[in-house]
């Protein structure tokens, strides 16, 4: 596996990550929008943006003073959805 697909993985092994992408797959917002909705330090905020940014998940495009974000490819929604299926599969057969 190359060095892109394990830091992809990685990227999406924080629960924090996740949060943001699923707020995301509903359309572009700004990252003082994602500050409102989490209890978390603007710098711990950015630093997780920071990161799905660096490894593609994420664009970023300046708006005058804001700092707007959204999915770079729709495909990690995708990946996000299967690994959900296939958790929700596990659990069952734990039952």
């Amino acid at each position: 596996m190359n060095k892109r697909t394990v830091m992809l993985f990685k990227a999406l092994g924080c629960s924090w990550r996740l949060k943001i992408l699923e707020h995301l797959s509903k359309g572009t917002m700004c990252i003082c929008e994602l500050d409102d909705l989490y209890s978390i330090d603007k710098t711990t905020l950015s630093r997780h943006v920071k990161a799905l940014v660096d490894t593609g998940l994420v664009k970023e495009n300046r708006n005058g003073t804001r700092k707007e974000l959204s999915i770079a490819d729709r495909r990690v929604l995708e990946i996000l959805e299967l690994a959900k299926s296939i958790t929700d599969v596990s659990s069952q057969q734990l039952e």
